[in-house]
């Protein structure tokens, strides 16, 4: 049987965070405030998994991996399209963290957007086929594979969309 690892404690010496979380739909939303213990080393999916244990347990996020694998815990941080579980909140000194939805994709609830657009627009795509005038087995080159592995590379948070200024209205 493997040990569980202990849950992080408050660092009482720290104090606390002030968090700004967006809650609505598509009939619109505002800001809510939540006052949240500071815990070293806590991201802000950490804060956001806090608020939803202790004030809004109805607070709908993505999340799967905690670790920069999936691509889930997209949101916008103070503005800036993030992933919460690599966004430290040590990095908001004396500031309120603001966390809304991705603002390129349609919202859904809290802090969940429809993102399905990408995977319909990926059924789209042409796999690679070789030129019928090449000899068969026909041989993939380095250069044929170059732009697949790019594709490789992608955990699907789609924050690159929604900084596009050809996606995104850009308000402010």
């Amino acid at each position: 049987m493997s040990a569980k690892a202990p849950a992080p404690v408050a660092d009482q010496a720290a104090g606390s965070i002030v968090l700004r979380i967006f809650r609505g739909d598509t009939d619109g939303g505002q800001e809510q405030r939540f006052e949240v213990p500071s815990i070293e080393g806590m991201v802000v999916l950490d804060a956001v998994h806090y608020v939803q244990a202790h004030f809004a347990n109805d607070l709908a996020c993505r999340w799967n991996c905690k670790a920069a694998k999936c691509g889930s815990c997209s949101a916008e941080i103070n503005g800036r399209p993030r992933l919460m579980c690599k966004t430290r909140v040590d990095e908001f000194v004396n500031q309120e963290i603001h966390v809304g939805p991705m603002r390129a994709f349609p919202l859904i609830k809290d802090l969940v957007t429809d993102v399905s657009w990408n995977y319909e627009v990926n059924k789209q795509i042409p796999g690679f086929t070789p030129l019928p005038s090449e000899p068969v087995p026909y041989k993939m080159l380095p250069e044929d594979t170059e732009r697949v592995y790019e594709y490789r590379k992608c955990i699907e948070c789609f924050l690159c969309q929604d900084v596009c200024h050809v996606l995104r209205n850009h308000d402010d």
